[in-house]
Parts: structure tokens; C-alpha cells; sequence
């Protein structure tokens, strides 16, 4: 029988798994209209302020709620409800503050963040209209990290919901207008936004940077809308803590004891939770500097490589090339690329409490079980999504973004190197959500410098090079994160004792991924091309053929336990149809 604390981490990993299919389904559906909207050069803009945008927030939005759920779960552990509340009131006046402060240096210092990404001036109005989302994001940790000290994720997953609806009609809404009045000044009097226009595409090119702000103004519009309704779900005090709970609780630790200890354990957590952002800040500052370096010092050779891909226009102008070819990245491969990460770090944030608590009271079992869970369930995603990347990228981008065949030539090769490093990053996230439930929330700040740096290295290497070019960015995040998970798996064995036998926990998973791989390739390639034609439909089947041999060979080789299908909605009717036939494992 499964232990309490295990079914709580499969619930709450349930509920967020669910509120993150629905966002990531809604943001696919805002990220392929919005792919058409801004093409490579608008993505580029965008992209250069997203990049900084992430970092913090996933510092505030990431961490620093972890930090609270943390805190909280140990009190709860404990039944300290008036330090329970204590730390909640605290939280908000803290975040409050940080985000305030955030968003004044975002804004202060965004002339500078631009002329470090190769004097990327289109991105100046991206960032600034991005800026306050800083200050709604800190205010959303504080109400988000206390839910989940409590294992309450519904607030997380019902925000998270709201957010991502809001993003897809206040971007796409405010975008499409930027360039439907471009298109009306154009037509009227060829002047677009104060420059002198004679082409449709340079209409485009002087609308792009005022496009992609109104675009990215639809993010901050989204995290404000969040940080509403979470306010009045706290207003209704709906945290199960009764009056009796606070009346018979233990005398509160002071203010300060506790504003130190929030400090102390926020500031390693909400360095470590940038871990799937430090790979694209890093791109930013390399790729389209490095780039232009490339150009500059063999231009014949990069313009054999790129010149059918990137648009005559932009070619004429210091920069755009690698401005284009970074959109074409970060906005298409990356936008792929990013969605198993978001699933699999779902995984960490429910874990977090329940193996705090189980690390805090001694019980040694419960701690194992939830580690192991944790790995296992994150291979369930990541090998498939690593392997399938790994082998169906063009076809994948061209489904998505029929219109943008230049971007998509440009992406699919890195995105297929790209998907190598999925496994990896996959379990980075959960596995430092981890460490910090062992209390080392110091580790995973200095493994993500290691890994930092060897990516920084391969990138400005690398990029420069024009055989490889954009594709070393691919290289950097490889060695990025393969660094990080070996140092978190050796370190969690010296802290735990346990010895973590990684491929007896995940060997069958593998094999099922590599079944899944090969299926949708030939079939894509050789059979269903050969009847199809290389036509959306022939995609989409060949991945659901491949998924389907894939959960087929999982229950062959017993590769799923009864852990994993209890996750899901009516998982006991499953896991006792599946016991019956003996495909459990």
C-alpha cells in the first residue's frame, strides 16, 4: 500500500498536471496565431525581452513560493498555525516590496539589457512593457507558495488557468492591432510609425518592435488578472485553519527569527528555480552577438547558409539577420521545446512539501518513496518527449507553423539537437526541488553556475563557427544540464544514503521511448508519407501511432506501477484492470 504522503504528492501533482495541460494547450493556441503575427524578426524582439522577463520571474514565481510552501509544510508538520498565518502576512509584505524593486531596475536598466543583446533597440518597448509583470508575479508567489505548503494546489492550478487565457486574448488582440493600424497608415500615407515606408516589408520592419510590446504587454495584462483572483481567494481565508487550530497553537516565532529564515531559504531556492531559464538568458546575449560576429567575419559563407532563409531586407541592416535567425529560435524551437519542462517540473513543486515533511519528522521510507517517484514519473514525459523531438522536429514545426517555412528551416535542426538535452532538464527541475525538501537548497544554485558556464563556453564557441552556428546553442544546452543532473543525482546519494539505481528505475521507459521514436519516424517518413504526402495529417498520425506504441510497450514491459496510473482521474478502476491482466510493474 502506498504511504499518505505519496497519494498526496500524485494529488497535487494531478491537479497542477491538469491546470498545466490546459495552459500549455492554450498557450500552443496563442504561440502559433502569434508566430504568424510577428514572423522571425517580431519573435526576435519578443524573445530578447522574454529571455530577462523569465529569469526574474521564475526567480519570484518559482522560487520565492517555494520558499513559502517550505516554510509553511514545516510548520504545518509541526501544527504551528500561528506561525503558519505569520509567515503568510510576512510573505506578501516582502514580495510586495522585491517586486517593487524589481520592476523599477527591469525598467531603469532595460536600455542596457538591449545593448548587451547586440544593441537589439526593436526589444527596448518589448521590455519595458514587460517590466510590471515583475511586480504582480512576487505578489502571486506569496499567495501561490502558502496554498502549497498546505498541499492545497487549486489556487496555483485556477491562477495559472486565468493567466494563460488572459495572455492569448490581450496579446494577440493588442498585437493584431499594432499592425492592423501599421497597415492603415501604410496605405493612407506610406509613413508607419514616423518612417517613410515603400514596401509592404518594411512597413512590417518598422511595425515589428511596437507589434511584439503589444504582444508581450498581453503577459503583464495576464499576471495581473492572476494576482486578482488570488487576493480574493485569500480573502475568503480558505487555508482549512480554524480558530481552534489558532487558539490552542504554540506561542508564534518572532516576526524577524522568521523574516531571516524566509531569507535564508528563498534566496538559494529562487537562484536554482531559473535552472530552465539560464539556458535561454545565456542564448540571448550569445546567440545574436555571436551571430553577427559570424557575418561580419565570413559573410559569404553564412550568407550560402542563411540567405534563402532570411529576408533581403533585413540582410541590409546591421544585426537583423541574427536578430531573425534568434527569433526563428527562441520563438519557434524553443516554444516546443519548453513545454516538457513545464510538465515535468510539476513533479518538483508537489514533492517539495511532502518530502520536507517526511525529512523533517525521520521517516526515511516515505522520503525514498517520494524520491523515486519523482524520478520515475519525470521519465514517463521527458524520454518520449526527448526521443520524439529528437526525431520528428521539422515535421512537428511544420504543423504548428505552416506559414513560416523560412523559420522553420532555421529551427527544426536545433530544436532535433535540442530534444538530446530534454531528459536532462526534465529531471533537473524536480530533482533540485528535491534537495531543497533535504534542506541543501544551497546545491542547486552552484550546480546551475557549472552548468551556466560550460553552456557559455560551447555557445560563444561554437555560434561563431558558420558550419554550426545556431545549432551550438543545442550543443550548450546538452552539457548544460547533463552537468546539473549528474551533480544533483551524486549529491542526493552522499545526502540520502540511498543508492539511486537510475537505469533499474528507468531502463523500461527507455525502451518504450525508443519504440515510440522510431514508429512515428518511419512511419512519417516512409509509410505514411508515401501514402499522405508530408501533410499536417501524416504528423499527426504518425505521433499518434508512435504515443500508442509507446504506452503499449510500457504495459508489455510492466513498466508502469501502481503509483503512477492512481495519479490519474479514476485511477483506481485502472490500476485494478491493469493488475488483473499483470501490467503492473
Amino acid at each position: 500500500m502506498r504511504s499518505r504522503k505519496s497519494q498526496n504528492l500524485l494529488q497535487g501533482a494531478s491537479i497542477l498536471g491538469a491546470s498545466i495541460i490546459i495552459v500549455k494547450l492554450v498557450g500552443a493556441v496563442f504561440k502559433i496565431p502569434l508566430g504568424s503575427i510577428l514572423d522571425g524578426e517580431g519573435l526576435g524582439y519578443y524573445s530578447t525581452a522574454y529571455s530577462i522577463f523569465s529569469m526574474i520571474f521564475a526567480f519570484s514565481t518559482a522560487g520565492l513560493p517555494a520558499a513559502v510552501a517550505k516554510m509553511v509544510a514545516e510548520q504545518s508538520v509541526r501544527q504551528r498555525y500561528q506561525d503558519i498565518r505569520r509567515i503568510h502576512s510576512l510573505s506578501i509584505r516582502l514580495f510586495v516590496i522585491m517586486g517593487i524593486a524589481g520592476f523599477v531596475l527591469m525598467a531603469a536598466f532595460s536600455p542596457l539589457y538591449v545593448w548587451l543583446a547586440s544593441d537589439n533597440q526593436g526589444a527596448l518597448w518589448s521590455v519595458l512593457a514587460i517590466s510590471p509583470a515583475i511586480l504582480f508575479g512576487c505578489m502571486t508567489s506569496a499567495y501561490r507558495g502558502y496554498y502549497e505548503g498546505l498541499r492545497d494546489m487549486k489556487p496555483t492550478a485556477v491562477s495559472q488557468i486565468i493567466e494563460v487565457f488572459a495572455k492569448l486574448i490581450f496579446g494577440l488582440a493588442l498585437s493584431g492591432g499594432v499592425l492592423l493600424l501599421a497597415n492603415h497608415q501604410f496605405e493612407s500615407s506610406g509613413v508607419v510609425f514616423g518612417h517613410a515606408a515603400a514596401t509592404e516589408a518594411e512597413m512590417r520592419h518598422y511595425a515589428m518592435p511596437f507589434a511584439a510590446a503589444a504582444a508581450i504587454l498581453g503577459v503583464t495584462i495576464s499576471t495581473f488578472v492572476g494576482t486578482l483572483y488570488l487576493m480574493l481567494v485569500d480573502r475568503r481565508r480558505s487555508d482549512g485553519i480554524t480558530e481552534e487550530d489558532l487558539r490552542y497553537s504554540p506561542r508564534p516565532i518572532r516576526t524577524r527569527v522568521l523574516l531571516v529564515q524566509l531569507i535564508k531559504i528563498a534566496i538559494p531556492i529562487s537562484l536554482s528555480s531559473i535552472v530552465i531559464n539560464v539556458a535561454q538568458f545565456i542564448d540571448t546575449f550569445t546567440i545574436i552577438n555571436r551571430l553577427d560576429d559570424a557575418f561580419t567575419a565570413h559573410p559569404d559563407q553564412m550568407l550560402a547558409i542563411f540567405g534563402g532563409l532570411v529576408p533581403e531586407n533585413l540582410l541590409a541592416v546591421e544585426g537583423g539577420a541574427a536578430n531573425f535567425i534568434y527569433g526563428a529560435y527562441a520563438g519557434y524551437a524553443l516554444s516546443v521545446f519548453n513545454l516538457v519542462p513545464s510538465f515535468t517540473a510539476i513533479f518538483g513543486k508537489s514533492a517539495l512539501p511532502n518530502i520536507t515533511a517526511a525529512w523533517s519528522a525521520h521517516d526515511r521510507k516515505a522520503t525514498w518513496v517520494n524520491i523515486q517517484s519523482v524520478i520515475r514519473m519525470t521519465c514517463l514525459i521527458a524520454m518520449p518527449a526527448s526521443l520524439g523531438i529528437l526525431a520528428m522536429s521539422q515535421p512537428i514545426l511544420s504543423l504548428l507553423y505552416p506559414a513560416r517555412v523560412a523559420e522553420v528551416a532555421i529551427a527544426a535542426p536545433v530544436l532535433s539537437l535540442q530534444g538530446i538535452s530534454l531528459i536532462f532538464l526534465g529531471l533537473s527541475s524536480p530533482l533540485f526541488a528535491v534537495l531543497q525538501g533535504l534542506g541543501r537548497a544551497d546545491l542547486p544554485p552552484k550546480f546551475m553556475l557549472v552548468g551556466a558556464i560550460l553552456k557559455f563556453v560551447v555557445n560563444w564557441v561554437s555560434i561563431g563557427i558558420p558550419e554550426i552556428n545556431v545549432q551550438g546553442a543545442a550543443a550548450g544546452t546538452v552539457s548544460c544540464y547533463a552537468t546539473i543532473l549528474i551533480l544533483s543525482l551524486i549529491w542526493l546519494h552522499k545526502i540520502t544514503g540511498f543508492r539511486i539505481h537510475f537505469i533499474r528505475l528507468t531502463y523500461k521507459t527507455l525502451i518504450a521511448s525508443i519504440l515510440c521514436a522510431v514508429t512515428a519516424y518511419s512511419l512519417h517518413r516512409w509509410v505514411m508519407g508515401a501514402v499522405l504526402g508530408e501533410g499536417g495529417f501524416n504528423t499527426l498520425l504518425s505521433i499518434g501511432c508512435g504515443a500508442l506504441v509507446y504506452l503499449a510497450a510500457l504495459l508489455l514491459l510492466r513498466g508502469i506501477s501502481k503509483d503512477d496510473v492512481l495519479m490519474l482521474p479514476k485511477g483506481e478502476k485502472f490500476a485494478k484492470l491493469l493488475a488483473k491482466y499483470h501490467l503492473l510493474g
